[in-house]
């Protein structure tokens, strides 16, 4: 399998042939090319604007290891790895496919929800939301499968529900409970809905039905006086 990398003059217009001679690193270790039968050669001559190498060979990656720190490249050659590139083009397409095909599995539920954290208005019509959705993650296939991994979509989701809903608050970018602050960023306040599970249950509970329900309060009963001892209590008094 070929790895290309082509050497390209910045202005082919006007290239007419440059000779790369032997030549000292910036280490000031002396530099020369060596050939396959390891004979050492004045240096590579180049007559087109354009060179083309494949480096899995071994005569053409030992004129590209010459050639990428040569002082004659810099500001006037650029060198383009084409199958790195093509290799990335290719994981990229690779990637905004299972992000495209994740997106159209979605329940609607979940297609909603995905929609809050991408920025997109939740509230549109559920097939338009879906090719919405579908093509935020065409084009943007990194952010959406991680929002789809992220352990934390659910206190994610929910923050910005409770946002909307002023169910929680967030003040010069504090987010508040009612006057609690509970965290200067979302993963703070994240961490705030972990560690307060019966609060954050309550907030949910709010959420869904709009009512605000309170914490149960112990109701403390009186204890009644013991008969004889209240009647031993007037005896005292009485004999006082």
């Amino acid at each position: 399998m070929k790895h290309v990398v082509i050497i390209k003059s910045n202005n082919p217009s006007k290239f007419n042939y440059c000779k790369f001679g032997n030549y000292k690193d910036r280490e000031g270790r002396i530099r020369e090319l060596v050939d396959i039968n390891g004979i050492t050669v004045s240096g590579f001559e180049m007559f087109q604007a354009v060179v083309s190498l494949d480096i899995n060979k071994d005569h053409d990656k030992r004129l590209y290891e010459f050639l990428k720190d040569h002082p004659l490249i810099q500001g006037k050659f650029t060198i383009e790895d084409v199958s790195s590139k093509e290799q990335k083009i290719a994981e990229q397409s690779i990637r905004s496919a299972e992000a495209v095909t994740t997106a159209s599995d979605l329940k609607d539920k979940d297609l909603r929800d995905l929609a809050l954290l991408m920025g997109i208005d939740a509230n549109m019509q559920e097939m338009l939301l879906r090719a919405k959705v579908i093509q935020f993650a065409n084009e943007q296939p990194e952010k959406f499968m991680k929002s789809i991994e992220d352990i934390d979509k659910e206190h994610r989701v929910f923050l910005k529900k409770a946002l909307a809903q002023n169910v929680l608050q967030k003040v010069n970018g504090v987010w508040k409970h009612n006057t609690l602050n509970i965290g200067l960023t979302d993963d703070q306040a994240i961490v705030w809905l972990k560690d307060n599970g019966d609060s954050y249950a309550l907030l949910k509970h709010q959420l869904r039905t709009g009512k605000k329900e309170e914490p149960k309060k112990v109701e403390l009963t009186e204890i009644e006086e013991h008969p004889m001892r209240k009647g031993s209590v007037i005896s005292e008094i009485e004999n006082s």
